[in-house]
């Protein structure tokens, strides 16, 4: 595989990680349902404490993270397949997203911690 095989198949897992990011923050700020793997472990009891917190404590982090990974896998996948752009921005999004995701996974620990 080449390396912009792997970069491109990089920038579809992120983009689509995005979107599936995109749709628990709907679930969880529109239905009340947070999904587990994501937001919580897989072996969680699932049950929360106060909703209406954890909404306030992770909704706005989860849907920066979502729209982070969006446009870093976007941007990518047009790099890749549109018009190559300049590689100190895509390295700089993919950055950014990388910092977003470690601050949001600090962020959903405590919210488990203090809502479940």
């Amino acid at each position: 595989m080449t390396d912009n095989n792997m970069f491109s198949l990089l920038d579809i897992l992120i983009t689509g990680s995005g979107l599936y990011l995109l749709y628990c923050w709907y679930l969880l700020m529109f239905k009340g349902e947070v999904r587990e793997g994501v937001l919580l472990p897989n072996k969680s009891n699932g049950k929360c404490r106060d909703i209406e917190g954890y909404r306030k404590a992770i909704g706005k982090k989860l849907l920066v993270l979502s729209l982070t990974a969006l446009a870093a896998g976007g941007l990518g996948l047009y790099s890749d397949y549109v018009k190559p752009i300049n590689t100190y921005l895509y390295l700089a999004l993919t950055l950014l997203f990388l910092i977003v995701l470690i601050l949001f996974v600090r962020t959903a620990k405590k919210a488990e911690k203090e809502f479940f």
